[in-house]
């Protein structure tokens, strides 16, 4: 199988920020090929793709002392070693791939987890971007982030999974309004946290020119997407516009440790944008192995086309059908409807409002109960495990 024609040029880095002690974040940029393989670049690398595809992977580990660096460092290390395992591939084998290599990360971190005391509720963050054609194909657990910047603006291509991200979508509060959410630091899926995860994959068609990002909350936390465009347009060379990203976020007191990854796509294996070409969140289902089955919980065997009901809220429903124990009758259903609620089948504002308000008065009552989904990031400075309660 011969690859497009497609030139890359990537920079990746990361800093500690302003308050953490230790850095818990964890990148790669990897041709699979093994022609590149950096965990941080002093300056921009540029590379063709290649048969076997490209890598990019930014993980937020979390858990206290230096457990959450030692699962985010897991997760870069598993994914990279299980797609670098096969053959060269098609599309929906690579997304398969992809999707197994993430599964495998959390099997890793579970049970180095469960085996060590030291290591106990450790997890990561997990959003990774690979390709093998003109496709871009993206991974998703947690709450780090992957964005386009094509034509001069900037396009999320994943979807939190986050409780504020689920009133985002219900209509509760707004983007803005989730900054300054009391229980932003709560997210309903983490690497390593649960003996299975619901991988969310989406997929981005690159254009000629497409600059690729992917962060971890310490950057998309503090700086606004509007800022992050700005600095995009603003500067051409990746160094200096993912340094002045760095920049910005510690100009915001650097609450958490910040990652970036910048990746340029160009060359004629690409089409030029038009003018209306945009770009968001496309759900993408490659299917299952023939004869592995379903994942539990799961559609039935896709054909590579998206399905738009396999999404984030999906995931998050069968996160909390895992681990919500006794409350799991009422918390899977009223996840359920605020999935629903953002989609076209409830369009009347008012009715999502009482869905959420629902949902946050059970949510008062359950929430010590939900002890694997309450990740919260500021547990890491006191060194009390994640997912823990007390």
């Amino acid at each position: 199988m011969s690859s497009p024609d497609i030139q890359i040029e990537v920079f990746g880095k990361t800093d500690v920020g302003l308050i953490r002690e230790h850095n818990e974040d964890n990148l790669l940029i990897a041709d699979l090929g093994g022609a590149l393989k950096e965990s941080e670049l002093e300056a921009p690398a540029k590379l063709k793709l290649g048969d076997r595809g490209a890598l990019f992977l930014v993980c937020d580990g979390m858990g206290g002392a230096a457990a959450g660096e030692v699962a985010s460092q897991m997760a870069v290390d598993a994914v990279f070693d299980a797609l670098c395992s096969g053959e060269a591939q098609q599309r929906d084998a690579f997304a398969r791939s992809l999707r197994r290599a993430v599964e495998i990360a959390n099997d890793r971190i579970f049970q180095q987890s469960r085996d060590n005391q030291s290591e106990r509720g450790m997890g990561t963050t997990c959003t990774a971007a690979a390709l093998i054609d003109d496709t871009l194909i993206v991974a998703q657990i947690g709450d780090s982030r992957c964005y386009v910047f094509r034509n001069g603006h900037l396009g999320q291509v994943t979807k939190d999974q986050s409780l504020a991200w689920q009133l985002i979508e219900a209509g509760a509060m707004t983007a803005e309004d989730a900054k300054a959410f009391e229980h932003a630091n709560i997210i309903l899926q983490a690497l390593g946290v649960q003996d299975r995860v619901d991988v969310v994959l989406s997929k981005v068609q690159l254009r000629r020119g497409d600059l690729v990002v992917l962060c971890s909350d310490g950057l998309h936390g503090p700086v606004s997407d509007q800022e992050i465009q700005d600095i995009l347009a603003a500067e051409r060379d990746l160094k200096k516009a993912g340094e002045g990203l760095l920049q910005k976020a510690l100009e915001r007191d650097g609450p958490d440790n910040i990652t970036v990854v910048l990746a340029r796509f160009e060359g004629e294996g690409l089409v030029i944008p038009g003018p209306e070409d945009t770009v968001g969140f496309v759900a993408y289902d490659p299917g299952r192995e023939r004869g592995a089955g379903p994942e539990p919980g799961a559609p039935p065997e896709g054909d590579g086309e998206s399905r738009p009901g396999r999404d984030a809220s999906s995931a998050t429903v069968a996160a909390v059908r895992r681990a919500a124990g006794t409350r799991e009758t009422t918390v899977v259903q009223t996840t359920s409807v605020l999935a629903a609620s953002g989609n076209d089948d409830l369009p009347a504002r008012e009715g999502r409002s009482v869905v959420v308000l629902f949902f946050l008065a059970l949510l008062a009552v359950a929430v010590g109960g939900i002890s694997v989904l309450k990740c919260e990031r500021d547990q890491a400075v006191s060194g009390e495990s994640v997912g823990h309660t007390p």
